[in-house]
This record gives structure tokens, sequence and C-alpha cells, in this order.
């Protein structure tokens, strides 16, 4: 964290380490999770089961025509040996629940095959940021002194802490946990008064002191803040938050904190990216300039800034209603509409209950890499169950006209059909352990 003064002031000194917030999903959340997630049937599932149905008929077809052609009873044996619904009602839940087993293996919860299906035909990714690219911490980076004399840069670190602790806020506690980092005192104070979504007023040393927004010390306390407009704009332009302290309306300072940005966040959307999803897009109720700083940072294509919980809904609806398939990540209490409304919802590890069970999917390791993980399993799902359904309609169509033509006997037609069944079964089987479709 470098500390500065006004021009011909400066001191310094740096780092801050993170402070993290959240709590981990209970075991009685997954449980009820990975049952819902048993019971759910995708469309894949249904299709497979109506092809199933149809091929019976198919079935009976044939094996009347070869009788009616033949009178030959083996024939028809033969040819009514040959079912393919075995395999195409088993091979694909089979297969969608082996990608489960090995997602959940590696810290991701996959709600059914349906959710698999979505998160395969994903073509559009939108992040929500804090909690999810960013951790729900911020980190001061900044101290800037505009008046040594009466408040010298760790001073006025110290004496934001003191007085911010009072607060729940993530600025808040950024500061805080700042100054328990370069274990700065506690700096005694008068009684705090909490002005909601401005700062914070309390007295300091008979001083009336004001710490808050730009807009909340201008319009409330007429402080001038034009002599530091230079320091004020490089500050902004690095991204920061900005944090000012007054007293007796007179700015004496500011400080500046950035979101803490997960390390994995670029590298996963890059891989986003390779596996084929167009579109990027980030959520945030950053101002413009800021979120459009973190978007070009992260290589994203697209980003909406100022976002209320209700537009971010629209923002998703928008999305759909141009044909994309989104997949929503987010962690809050405010993300379960949007979770919802996406194709697909994923939530983060540390998200709230209701944000989890409106989701699709959750993570349940600290890190982005399961969004990638999920949607590698879901081609590969997906790839392994239409090469089961074209494998079982192929081979049982060879079966079934060899079988017609009398080519083969009733128990070489049934060693064959069910040989294929368990082949087709134990390669979905084999998706447990390791990649079958690569």
């Amino acid at each position: 964290m470098a500390v500065c003064g006004h021009p011909g002031a400066g001191r310094q000194y740096c780092g801050t380490g993170p402070y993290r917030v959240g709590e981990n999903s209970s075991i009685a959340n997954i449980r009820r999770f990975i049952s819902e997630s048993l019971s759910q049937q995708s469309e894949t599932q249904k299709v497979t089961q109506a092809m199933a149905d149809r091929r019976v008929a198919i079935t009976l077809g044939v094996g009347g025509a070869v009788f009616a052609l033949t009178r030959d009873w083996r024939r028809l044996a033969s040819v009514f040996l040959v079912d393919y619904a075995c395999a195409l009602k088993l091979s694909t839940p089979i297969a969608f629940k082996s990608i489960m087993y090995r997602a959940a293996q590696s810290g991701l919860l996959l709600k059914g095959g349906r959710a698999i299906e979505k998160l395969a035909a994903v073509d559009t990714v939108v992040f929500d940021k804090t909690g999810t690219l960013t951790h729900g911490d911020m980190q001061v980076t900044e101290v800037v002194s505009f008046d040594q004399e009466r408040a010298w840069a760790e001073r006025m670190l110290a004496i934001a802490a003191s007085v911010e602790e009072h607060s729940n806020h993530p600025l808040a506690k950024a500061v805080v946990a700042s100054a328990h980092h370069h274990a700065l005192p506690h700096i005694n104070h008068g009684e705090v008064e909490y002005v909601i979504a401005h700062g914070l007023l309390c007295e300091l040393d008979g001083h009336r002191m004001a710490i808050g927004s730009r807009h909340f010390l201008e319009a409330h306390y007429q402080v001038v803040f034009s002599p530091y407009e230079v320091e004020i704009t490089a500050l902004a332009q690095q991204g920061c938050h900005l944090l000012f302290i007054s007293l007796d309306e007179r700015l004496v300072g500011m400080i500046g904190l950035q979101d803490n940005v997960r390390a994995d966040a670029l590298d996963v959307i890059a891989q986003l990216h390779q596996s084929g999803i167009d579109r990027i897009v980030l959520l945030t109720g950053d101002r413009v300039e800021k979120a459009q700083q973190l978007a070009n940072a992260l290589a994203m294509d697209e980003c909406v800034a100022e976002c209320t919980p209700e537009s971010k809904v629209d923002v998703v609806q928008a999305l759909q209603q141009q044909g994309r398939n989104v997949l929503f990540i987010g962690d809050g209490v405010n993300d379960a509409p949007v979770l919802a409304q996406a194709d697909v919802g994923l939530a983060m590890n540390q998200s709230t209950e209701l944000a989890q069970q409106a989701a699709d999917a959750v993570l349940m390791q600290d890190n982005l890499h399961g969004v990638v993980l999920a949607r590698e399993l879901a081609l590969e799902a997906m790839k392994l169950v239409h090469s089961n359904i074209a494998l079982t309609e192929w081979v049982n169509s060879g079966i079934m006209l060899t079988s017609a033509l009398g080519g083969l006997s009733p128990g070489s037609s049934a060693l064959l059909h069910n040989g294929t069944t368990l082949a087709v079964l134990l390669r979905a089987l084999a998706a447990r352990r390791t990649n079958v479709t690569r």
C-alpha cells in the first residue's frame, strides 16, 4: 500500500493481507442438493426414451415382414431378440450420473442431467463481480494526506479504522483490516453517527470529522475538493474506490481501495473463450469507468455498470431474447432471481443458501476453475451420450438386418444384442473415472 502526503510530504509503507468473509454450505444443503439432482430428468433422457419406444414398433414391424415373407420362426425370433430400449433408456442417465460423480469428486455439484445439457449449450457467460471475479473483501492500496500537521497518513488510517469499525460496509471492513495489519493504535473519538449510503460522522479532539464519498462531503458539508483534483483523478484512474476524510469541513485526506481480484480470474476467462464461449459479460454496481477497467483487465467482452438486482435480471433476459444461452455466476442473496432466470445458474461456494437453492450448479471450492470444469464435463457428457446413442442405433440395426437376412441364429442375435447393451452401459460407467470421449 503506497501512502503519500500532499506534494512534498510523502511517506510510504506497503501491503495488507486479505480479509475474507462468508460461510461454507452446510452438509444438509449439500445432501438436499444431491437428492434433487438425482431426480432431475433431462430432455435428452426424454428423447431417448421416446426413441426406444418407437424402436419397439420398428422391431415388431420388421419381424412381422420377415415372417410374412419367409415363414421362418427362427428368423422371427432372431429379429425380436434385438431390443434398442435397454441401451437407449439406461445409458443416458448412467452417463449423466457418472459425470455428476466426477464433478462432485472435483468440488462441483451439478443438479442433474438437465443442468448438464444446458451447460453444454451455453454460449454466453455473465459474471456478477463481487464474490465471484473478486473476493468478498477489498484492500487498502493508497492513503493520501492533504494535511500533514493534523492528519499524517498513518494517523489518518488509524483514525479512519477506529471510526469505521462501527460499520459493516465492505469498505469499512477493509480499512479496519489494513489498520490491524499495520498494528496501528486505536484512536479515541466521540459517538459515531452512521448516515445510510453516505458515510460516518463523529467528534475527534473537538473537531467534527466526516468520512465518506465525495458527494456526501461536498453536498452536505460544502467541503472543497478543487485544490486536490490531480491526486483524486490519479487514484480514480487506477480504478480505486475512494473514501474521503474531512475535519471541520476541510478535506484532510483520502483512502484508495481496490477490489481483491481472484488470481485465477484472467486464466478462467481465457479458458472459457477457448471452450467455445463467444461472449463474457461483467455485471457490477460500480461506476462505468471502474467497471470498464476491470472488464478490460480480464479480457471480457462487455460490462454493464451501476446494476441493481432487478436490472441484472433484465440484462440476462435481454441476452436470452437475442437467442443466447446464458450461464450466470453469482453468490449473493440478491442474485437468486437472476440465477433462476438464467439458462444455467452457478453459485459460488460461499454463496447464500437462497442462491444455492436457485442455482443449477454449486462450486464447493473457493476458486473459479470449477466454472471451466463444469463446461468441459458438460461437453464431454453430451458427446458421450450422443456417441452411445449412435453406437446403439448402428450396431443393433446391423444385428437386426443380419438376423432378418437369416445370417444370425436367435442365440447369436441375443448374445450380440446383450453384449452391445453391456458395452454401452460400461462405457457410460467408465466416465466416472476417465475421459472416454477424447
